[in-house]
């Protein structure tokens, strides 16, 4: 017979990430705040435009928002995923390693001057983006587990 799964999660490596619509809103803010305070910073330090994490970041945003906005219109049931390919998943947890790393050396310099907005802040928007990024390496990894089928041959952890 046929491999039975009852969990009704998908199980294939080539999905992707598949979060639920108010999962994908949040991680969209998170990419959003990065690239609001990384985009101030990347034109102040005057880095090239090829050197810019911020368009990137801005760009995942809106990605994102729109996967949100589709799977809210199509819901009939409140369970209706939002769905990410492959790349378009290995791109956002490389934006995500990035941000965070940015946001840290932004909060050192910060650290160093009198501002209104003290460094603490943008060390944990890399903290939540180092937060996303653990759960969705988590994610993958449960759905990297084999299914059984019903003679409990694969994937058996007896």
């Amino acid at each position: 017979m046929d491999a039975i799964d009852n969990d009704p999660r998908p199980r294939d490596l080539d999905v992707g990430m598949v979060l639920s619509p108010a999962e994908t809103g949040r991680l969209a803010g998170v990419f959003s705040g990065a690239h609001l305070t990384l985009d101030l910073d990347e034109i102040q330090r005057d880095l090239p435009v090829d050197q810019r994490l911020a368009s990137r970041l801005h760009g995942t945003s809106i990605l994102l928002l729109r996967r949100q906005q589709q799977a809210e219109a199509a819901i009939d049931r409140l369970d209706v995923p939002v769905r990410l390919d492959p790349a378009e998943t290995a791109t956002a947890l490389g934006l995500l390693d990035q941000a965070a790393a940015r946001l840290d050396e932004f909060a050192t310099r910060r650290a160093e001057g009198d501002f209104l907005v003290g460094p603490q802040r943008f060390r944990d928007q890399a903290t939540a983006a180092r937060a996303w990024r653990a759960d969705l390496d988590h994610r993958q990894a449960e759905r990297a587990v084999p299914c059984r089928d019903q003679r409990g041959e694969v994937g058996d952890e007896r």
